[in-house]
């Protein structure tokens, strides 16, 4: 299936085998992707010598840093998406947690990883903010 036609499917269809089929489908796509940069940053970091020049040693340096916060970002990254597609396995994937509400098939296309509608996150981002300011 593809996004056009996963868009163009009536509401009452929300969250059907096709759809759930279609999620699954690109939540394993992403992890493998995930799990193939993670693998490709680590062979680039272990490639990476350390030169003399200390110019060079600290261009070097500079990005080893970035691959590091590269692995961080994605192995962060594959929790979620094993949650969401746990959510898939328990239907409850595309239902907000905190309202029961759909979260969208726009949302989740550009962010299949999500467990909450746009109201329920902005909520949540508000809290969070309100207690890093205390």
């Amino acid at each position: 299936m593809t996004k056009e036609k996963l868009l163009a499917m009536p509401a009452d269809d929300y969250m059907n085998a096709e759809q759930l089929a279609f999620f699954t489908n690109l939540l394993n796509d992403v992890k493998k992707e995930t799990q193939d940069r993670i693998e490709q940053s680590r062979v680039a970091i272990e490639s990476l010598d350390t030169p003399a020049d200390p110019a060079d040693a600290a261009s070097v340096e500079e990005e080893r840093h970035w691959l590091v916060n590269v692995i961080d970002r994605d192995q962060r990254l594959l929790p979620q998406l094993e949650q969401a597609l746990d959510r898939i396995r328990e239907d409850s994937f595309g239902w907000c947690d905190d309202s029961g509400e759909p979260i969208g098939l726009k949302r989740l296309l550009i962010s299949p990883t999500t467990k909450y509608c746009i109201e329920a996150q902005e909520r949540h981002e508000q809290i969070d903010k309100h207690q890093r300011q205390a």
